[in-house]
């Protein structure tokens, strides 16, 4: 199974308002058969007032620049047709502060003022995220409020039992709507403020607890085959306790260690994130060439050769592998962690970025026209990262049973990194190159930049 991450603003347009929707996610269902996707998932697109839709003003309807849920319904179908399964970002850990409940609890209405967190006398109001300073507790209308991820999106209160059934309930909803499951936002973040003691600190117990009722829930009502994955960033022992409960998890260290790699121009990094996060485990990790809260491959690597290197590997590792859309072309964009609009630019279908289904609701910095960028330009170079990543997605659909494999035996030099990725039943063993000179590692030469299978 091979995933693929689309920021739906910025994929594909259906009425010419420039904006990415769901009727034009259906139309371009046949690319991303070409492609060898099996299942996507989709950005949140519910009502919201912000252009990336983290700030949710209603779980149960869809932001109207994408269309009606209807619409959604109908590009599920169509998706479900060629065989592709569709996933939705849920932030289940915050809401907008335009949402009908935190309206509510800032006039005081019973119940919810219990839906979220308020400041007592023993907290810290001036306490900052441990990651980039910003503070944790927000006043207004002289009411502190504890957001996590800003002022504009308060923490929902998950000790209160009646947020955690509302959740169960969206949880229901978007099943019956016919998606296939769920990619769940900020994971650890469910329960990471401890009240007693009024600090920050994750509970990893308290979290894990509350995603086993939700994975329960999911799959009463879907089956087993749902599918989830889950946004857990932090050292892959963490990860471990939240990936054997949701089943999935993104596998952060796989996409920084081969990036960190490739900049050095040494293997070192790779080895360790193979043996730590790839042996054999009782889930499907997810490895993945970047999303919309990271720096674009192509800005950190960039060198084609070089990112082809890291296609090979990520469609050789076990597991289910995602691409971010526009990496299988190329696209470029620089993370900022106050906004993030340079990493979710227009997916470049034309050389002119100008034609059917093309998107162009924001100005383009880093994927300009006529730079190589696009699907055209791309499908119609020989030797084209586009045709290399697709080459890679039909070897991986030619071999399955990678799913549910593991890595074993890995050995290295400078320069060169060898696997065994095996299932028990089958296997074979990888030689990846990352240098720009042929090398020579276990009797098998290498070209630069190669990736080989014996």
């Amino acid at each position: 199974m091979i995933g693929y991450e689309i920021f739906v603003r910025s994929f594909a347009d259906s009425n010419d308002d420039g904006i990415g929707d769901f009727k034009g996610i259906a139309q371009k269902a046949d690319y991303l058969k070409m492609l060898g996707v099996d299942l996507v998932w989709l950005t949140p697109h519910f009502k919201s007032p912000s252009y990336h839709g983290y700030d949710i003003i209603d779980y149960f309807d869809t932001n109207s620049s994408f269309g009606s849920l209807s619409d959604f319904k109908a590009m599920v179908d169509a998706l479900h047709e060629k065989g592709i399964k569709v996933v939705i970002d849920l932030p289940l850990n915050h809401v907008s502060d335009r949402h009908p409940w935190f309206k509510a609890a800032m006039n005081g209405e019973k119940p919810y003022v219990d839906y979220f967190l308020w400041a007592q006398p023993h907290f810290n109001l001036s306490e900052k995220r441990h990651w980039d300073e910003e503070l944790l507790w927000h006043n207004r209308n002289g009411k502190w409020y504890y957001g996590v991820f800003g002022g504009s999106s308060p923490d929902l209160n998950y000790e209160n039992p009646e947020v955690v059934e509302k959740s169960l309930e969206i949880v229901e909803f978007w099943l019956n709507q016919g998606v296939d499951g769920f990619r769940f936002d900020a994971a650890k973040h469910i329960y990471d403020y401890d009240i007693r003691e009024g600090r920050f600190r994750y509970d990893h117990d308290k979290n894990v607890a509350y995603w086993k009722l939700v994975m329960d829930k999911a799959r009463k009502v879907k089956g087993s085959d749902v599918f989830a994955v889950t946004e857990v960033w932090d050292d892959p022992e963490i990860v471990d306790r939240y990936a054997q409960t949701i089943g999935c998890s993104f596998n952060f260290y796989f996409t920084e260690a081969i990036r960190e790699s490739m900049q050095h121009g040494a293997v070192y990094k790779i080895v360790d994130c193979f043996q730590r996060t790839l042996s054999k485990k009782p889930y499907l990790p997810s490895n993945f060439t970047g999303n919309h809260d990271m720096h674009r491959l192509a800005s950190l690597i960039q060198q084609e050769e070089q990112r082809k290197v890291f296609f090979g590997l990520l469609m050789t590792a076990p597991g289910v592998p995602f691409i971010y859309y526009g990496d299988e072309v190329g696209m470029k964009g620089i993370y900022d962690s106050i906004f993030t609009e340079d990493v979710i630019e227009p997916f470049p279908w034309y050389a002119s970025l100008s034609g059917e289904g093309q998107t162009f609701w924001k100005a383009v910095r880093f994927n300009r026209a006529f730079t190589g960028v696009s699907v055209e330009e791309q499908l119609n170079r020989e030797g084209s990262l586009l045709s290399e990543v697709m080459a890679w997605t039909k070897f991986r659909k030619e071999n399955e049973w990678l799913t549910n494999a593991w890595v074993e035996h890995v050995t290295h030099n400078t320069f060169v990194v060898a696997y065994t990725v095996t299932d028990g039943d089958n296997g074979f063993r990888v030689y990846a190159n990352i240098a720009g000179h042929n090398e020579s590692f276990e009797g098998i030469n290498l070209k630069p930049h190669e990736v080989k299978i014996v």
